[in-house]
């Protein structure tokens, strides 16, 4: 008489499991058994033996390497709802090429290290950096690396991320960035945690409007120095309004050259007034020029400032000062020599084309 199978416990039947998955070669059913274990390991957590837990963790590892696409994604987002991955499988998943992959992780693993979301934000895309900067908690060491490499969509949305707490050398590189983003001033004044530093580099770059708004949300902050900075802010801002005006009357006169005036404001990092300037010698809405001298194509720069025929040093220090303001490092400058071969003539029909199409659509 043959004898009678054993009655298999649940860890005998997690172990087989697991075997079978090892041994598994169809993708589909790889993530169909991939999907069962992960199912039975998050109900009974408790009930793992040290040798399941461990041999789950190298076949986990083994099968991350031998899937892709979606079969690899389904398998990331049955994997995020572990309340404990291996540190290398969630990095390996967290850093995955396919964003697709990687999401699941990035989003809803709560248990991933600030390490690995270093190590993700200085390498990966654009489409990493924005899954991050919306995670519910955004650490400063992550958001120092995610503010620097980010895009536009991404500050913004680490802007508003309540959740996204941010060190003093973050918070200066998100004020700069916010300097041609109007936008991206809303959503910093409207934060909780401004301190009254970031609150006085903030104020000259804001509207009124935004300023007053600013004074009337931070509750955390003696409001008589936020008066102070606010008023101490007009003052200089007039100042600086009127100096500007002195510059353009005094270069339409004769009195000064576009350059010496260029290389002062620049001097004084006064990005907008040096737009403001440019804009009246070119004869463009200067908030339309300041857009594209800071935000636009670098390929637009060099013919806006060669159709005034500013000199190389004057050029150069201005492109410094947009990579300076725009908080990025690794900025595409170019050299004398692309702007020296710049037709003067040729950039002067560029500016008159864009006077003209200004003009079409305000007709428009």
């Amino acid at each position: 008489m043959p004898a009678l199978p054993l009655p298999q416990t649940a860890h005998s039947r997690f172990a087989a499991d697991l075997v079978e998955l090892a041994c598994e070669r169809s993708p589909e059913k790889r993530t169909e058994l991939l999907c069962r274990i992960t199912d039975a390991y998050i109900e009974q957590p408790d009930q793992r033996t040290p040798a399941e837990r461990h041999l789950f963790e190298e076949i986990m590892m083994e099968l991350i390497d031998k899937i892709s696409g979606h079969h690899k994604a389904a398998a990331s987002a049955r994997l995020a709802e572990m309340p404990e991955l291996p540190v290398a499988l969630a990095h390996r998943l967290a850093s995955d090429g396919d964003i697709e992959v990687a999401r699941p992780i990035i989003r809803d693993y709560r248990g991933l290290s600030e390490q690995t979301l270093v190590d993700v934000a200085k390498q990966g895309s654009q489409a990493h950096l924005h899954v991050i900067a919306g995670r519910p908690v955004v650490t400063p060491p992550v958001t120092d690396v995610v503010v620097a490499r980010g895009d536009r969509r991404t500050v913004r949305t680490l802007a508003a991320n309540a959740g996204a707490r941010f060190s003093s050398k973050g918070m200066d590189v998100l004020i700069r960035k916010a300097e041609a983003d109007g936008d991206l001033q809303a959503l910093i004044v409207e934060r909780a945690d401004l301190s009254l530093g970031a609150i006085g580099k903030l104020l000259p770059l804001i509207s009124k409007e935004l300023a007053n708004r600013l004074r009337s949300t931070a509750i955390e902050i003696d409001e008589s120095l936020v008066q102070l900075h606010l008023t101490e802010w007009a003052e200089e801002r007039q100042k600086d309004i009127a100096r500007t005006e002195a510059y353009i009357e005094g270069l339409r006169q004769g009195d000064l050259t576009l350059n010496d005036v260029v290389l002062d404001l620049v001097k004084a990092k006064r990005l907008f007034d040096t737009a403001t300037v440019l804009a009246a010698m070119i004869d463009l809405d200067r908030y339309y020029t300041f857009n594209l001298l800071t935000c636009g194509n670098i390929q637009t720069v060099p013919l806006l400032l060669k159709s005034v025929e500013l000199s190389w040093p004057a050029v150069n220090s201005f492109l410094n000062l947009r990579v300076t303001k725009a908080g990025v490092d690794d900025f595409d400058v170019p050299d004398r020599r692309d702007y020296d071969a710049i037709d003067v003539a040729t950039a002067q029909r560029v500016v008159q084309f864009m006077k003209l199409r200004r003009a079409a659509a305000a007709a428009g």
